[in-house]
């Protein structure tokens, strides 16, 4: 029978916030952090991409495709071209290779496990938002943009004045998503790495003690999701009262 208590949380806390230096839990928090760091960057990255594809501004139509190709391929199809392009014998290494003249790299996947899996999850996720922030300025009125071009102002002033107020609530929206999940970051580990070559998350240790059965840890598993859940909450709540208080909400 697995015992309750506040050994459980002892644990949690040591083993996360007191020995950040451990193989595995600080770790797995630090690549937490890495993720949900990235995620939050990817948001306003994102929304520039769609803006210039908004604008029609100087390569569009290729940024468009680009960006785009990753959401028509399956996620898992997608992470098997990904793993066989970064492989030791894949395009992109042999063309690494040639350029340092360096014959004995090994996949990036092994020398560098978290840089393989943020790259993945650049591409990706550029793709999957630009949907959502597209969607968001085509609502925009057309003869705002047209109004604004008459009175001579340029791209910068467009954006800032613009469309950006009138797309505040989806990146309000879009960040407390990404506040929401912070401790639930973590990539694509379990479709390229599995947690292997230093990419273990909380979220995947997580779920790999689960999987494994492992009724003696399901105490310290979830005391960790308890704890971040506490840590959550008041991070939602003053990061949006923080982001409303940046913008007003504007009906058109």
């Amino acid at each position: 029978t697995q015992e309750t208590g506040w050994d459980n949380f002892i644990w949690a806390w040591e083993k996360i916030f007191s020995d950040v230096s451990n193989t595995n839990m600080g770790l797995a928090f630090r690549n937490t952090l890495t993720f949900f760091v990235m995620g939050m960057t990817l948001v306003p990255l994102t929304m520039f991409f769609a803006y210039l594809i908004y604008r029609k501004s100087i390569g569009y139509s290729f940024s468009r495709v680009t960006l785009y190709l990753p959401g028509a391929v399956g996620g898992i199809m997608l992470a098997l071209l990904y793993a066989n392009l970064m492989s030791s014998t894949g395009p992109v290494m042999a063309g690494i290779k040639d350029i340092t003249g360096n014959e004995n790299m090994a996949s990036l996947r092994f020398t560098d496990g978290m840089l393989y899996i943020m790259i993945f999850d650049i591409f990706v996720g550029i793709g999957g938002n630009l949907m959502i922030w597209l969607g968001s300025m085509a609502r925009i009125p057309k003869e705002l943009i047209e109004v604004g071009k008459l009175e001579g102002i340029g791209p910068f002033t467009e954006f800032r004045k613009v469309v950006l107020p009138l797309i505040w609530p989806t990146f309000v929206t879009m960040m407390t998503l990404q506040v929401i999940g912070i401790f639930g970051a973590t990539g694509s580990v379990l479709a390229l790495t599995g947690g292997a070559n230093g990419t273990n998350t909380i979220a995947f240790w997580m779920y790999n003690m689960v999987l494994q059965g492992l009724t003696s840890e399901y105490g310290n598993v979830a005391a960790v999701g308890l704890i971040f859940t506490v840590f959550t909450i008041p991070l939602v709540v003053v990061g949006r009262w923080l982001m409303n208080r940046f913008g007003e909400e504007v009906e058109y």
